[in-house]
């Protein structure tokens, strides 16, 4: 019988400016088997994609202060 193969936990970065959105985004994701990383905003989320990697990434696009969903994606 053949073994099963490693499952991979899926690494998610979860970027939004509402903390009661990163909460139930959060508390879905992780329910579901994704490790999440939640951030508040556009500065914490480039200084982890500098230093993580991630397979997914959940954004808003539209943040104030230091840019906006679309420069995560870009350093994405």
């Amino acid at each position: 019988m053949a073994s099963p193969e490693k499952q991979t936990i899926q690494r998610v970065l979860l970027v939004d400016d509402d903390d009661a959105v990163l909460e139930v985004m959060r508390l879905l994701l992780e329910s579901n088997g994704f490790e999440v990383v939640a951030v508040g905003g556009v500065t914490e989320a480039l200084k982890r994609i500098a230093t993580e990697t991630f397979q997914v990434l959940i954004t808003d696009l539209h943040m104030p202060n230091a840019g906006d969903g679309f420069t995560v994606i870009s350093a994405m």
